[in-house]
């Protein structure tokens, strides 16, 4: 969950001899056999640029960031910021944090809906969130707000929950990865650097 905690560790394994495998969320550590992950700063361009496309290239935008040191979300954030201000939107919140849990992020997207809501409507008109426990906490907050469905929603990720809400037009757009391919692909890499292969 930190791209700097467990640099420590990484290093020690590879002093150790042993080869090391990244995958889904990067560490600052050069060096390890690979990194298998989405592209994630290009899957937060494709939300801002959805978000864009369903306002029509105008109005007000908020995003609920996950945690801070996690670089995987980060980038799909400053993805998101990009597009967004590219496509004409104005980001009126950027800088709230959900944290860990669906329960933080809950609580964090109702404190970000407080000052927005205003009786049954909010004062943006779009809402980011970067990945599944952030998107979850933030589609609750919305609902027992009573305002889920009446602002384009765009979230990160996918899990029965999820869909629930895009098949209700709680949430209009996900961006969902691969996680399987990318599991497959970090363990067939390693296997590959034990058995002496070409690594590509």
């Amino acid at each position: 969950l930190d791209d700097t905690v467990l640099v420590a560790s990484v290093e020690e394994a590879m002093n150790a001899g042993i080869p090391v495998v990244i995958f889904d969320s990067g560490l600052k550590k050069e060096g390890t056999v690979s990194f298998v992950a989405t592209d994630n700063f290009k899957g937060g361009e494709m939300a801002g640029a959805e978000m864009a496309r369903l306002l029509g290239g105008k109005g007000k935008v908020a995003m609920l960031r996950y945690q801070e040191g996690s670089a995987s979300t980060n980038e799909r954030e400053e993805g998101f910021l990009k597009a967004a201000e590219a496509g004409g939107l104005e980001v009126v919140v950027k800088n709230q944090y959900g944290g860990a849990t669906v329960e933080t992020a809950q609580k964090a997207s109702e404190n970000l809906l407080a000052p927005l809501k205003s009786g049954d409507t909010l004062s943006v008109d779009g809402i980011y969130a970067p990945n599944e426990s952030t998107t979850y906490g933030m589609l609750r907050a919305l609902q027992d707000a009573g305002v889920a469905g009446k602002v384009k929603f765009v979230g990160f990720d996918a899990s029965e929950k999820l869909l629930e809400g895009l098949k209700a037009d709680q949430i209009q757009a996900l961006v969902v990865q691969n996680p399987r391919k990318m599991g497959y692909l970090g363990v067939k890499t390693l296997v590959a650097k034990l058995k002496g292969e070409k690594v590509e």
